[in-house]
């Protein structure tokens, strides 16, 4: 597929498929087909204030197109911006919406613009899911909020954060010793600069040697870390809190507002017995469990 700057020339096609989704979907919510001379002012509209209008074409014809667009005037707004795209209803599921979309994301000037917004009428199960293949997160869903074909239309907001600020996570476990210890470190290594990682305890007991020098044998250094009181960290705004063990999770004193709350409870390593190399092979074991949850949790959430 060839794409191009849209012209006025172009404005024909681009109402033909437009059209169809105004007088057969509820994709879009206008219900009177759009002009050809009402078209033309809406791409002048778009391209005279800066903003991108592109068509696809293939096998001779126009079969897409996209366009963005100032998602709100007010001035402090001025780095998000809205994104539209639409195919020929011929063309679907024949990749097209991925390269235009390609495209676009390419095209963006990341200098200009930190947000982008998708606004999608639910339920609409194509558009969503090439949303999301891109990186969208829905930020929204509001009900009822228009009415097209004598029935009341949800509609949900997708968003793309370019350079994203990083995430705040705390890990909390009982003495911040172990367990937390270990996560603070695989969680620095696998999010690098996508977060911010703070561990922390409902007591204080010290950071364990063996989980220095576990930790060491895998090539992450905790030797400058300290255990420290969770009560230190009550005026950060965390995104994600993890507790590792269950009694951390019980007798937390607080949990951030608005933070993601996770929990998965691994066995403590300090209460291995036996020979050194038993003691050291539980350590080893607990930290591979923990170094997986924490990769998981990079890919998942980061």
């Amino acid at each position: 597929m060839n794409i191009r700057n849209a012209t006025p020339g172009d404005v024909g096609a681009i109402c033909n498929i437009y059209n169809y989704y105004v007088e057969h979907t509820a994709v879009t919510f206008e219900t009177i087909p759009v002009s050809e001379s009402e078209m033309k002012n809406r791409m002048s509209e778009v391209i005279e204030s800066g903003h991108s209008f592109y068509v696809g074409e293939a096998g001779g014809k126009i079969i897409g197109y996209y366009y963005t667009h100032r998602w709100n005037n007010r001035c402090a707004y001025s780095t998000t911006v809205e994104e539209s795209i639409y195919l020929d209803k011929d063309e679907r599921g024949k990749g097209y919406g991925t390269q235009l979309f390609q495209h676009l994301l390419g095209h963006i000037d990341q200098n200009e613009v930190h947000v982008l917004i998708a606004g999608i009428s639910i339920p609409n199960e194509d558009s969503v899911r090439l949303h999301e293949k891109f990186g969208f997160t829905q930020i929204s869903c509001m009900k009822e909020i228009g009415r097209k074909f004598d029935k009341w239309r949800d509609v949900g907001h997708w968003q793309f954060i370019f350079n994203p600020l990083p995430k705040k996570i705390l890990v909390l476990c009982t003495g911040n010793s172990c367990r937390s210890q270990l996560a603070e470190g695989y969680l620095r290594h696998f999010a690098g600069d996508k977060a911010e990682v703070y561990s922390a305890g409902v007591e204080t007991h010290g950071v364990n040697p063996r989980a220095v020098a576990i930790m060491k044998e895998d090539g992450i250094d905790l030797s400058g870390h300290t255990s420290n009181l969770v009560d230190e960290y009550r005026n950060i705004a965390f995104d994600y809190v993890i507790t590792v063990c269950n009694n951390a999770r019980e007798r937390c004193p607080y949990y951030p507002a608005g933070a993601v709350k996770l929990h998965h409870s691994f066995p403590d390593p300090a209460k291995a017995q036996g020979t050194e190399e038993e003691i050291t092979a539980c350590f080893r074991d607990v930290r591979n469990m923990i170094k997986e949850y924490c990769k998981q949790f990079v890919e998942n959430h980061l």
